[in-house]
């Protein structure tokens, strides 16, 4: 039983693959379809980092505003620090004056 598939594949005269020079409109079509998907796809790209720039922009604000808070709270903290510390430096002295 012969495969006729494989004798096609194994018959020296059988039609090779040849490189046809002419346009035709699925050529265009393609290659309009291409070019208009390359366009897209660049064009969502850069929507894409212009939003993730903008995202960064106001991340670099809040940061800002965050660290001028906390540089507040650290001066009150340090404040509450010197009034805890007088406090009980007034209160050792009162209980080393006792008898």
């Amino acid at each position: 039983m012969s495969n006729s598939n494989f004798d096609q594949m194994s018959d020296p005269r059988r039609k090779r693959i040849t490189f046809d020079p002419t346009i035709n409109a699925g050529h265009i079509l393609t290659s309009v379809i291409f070019v208009s998907g390359l366009f897209i796809g660049w064009t969502a790209l850069d929507k894409r980092v212009v939003a993730l720039e903008e995202g960064r922009k106001t991340q670099e604000q809040v940061d800002r505003h965050q660290d001028v808070m906390q540089g507040q709270n650290m001066t009150q903290i340090r404040e509450s620090l010197v009034e805890i510390k007088r406090s009980v430096e007034r209160v050792s002295d009162k209980l080393e004056k006792r008898p």
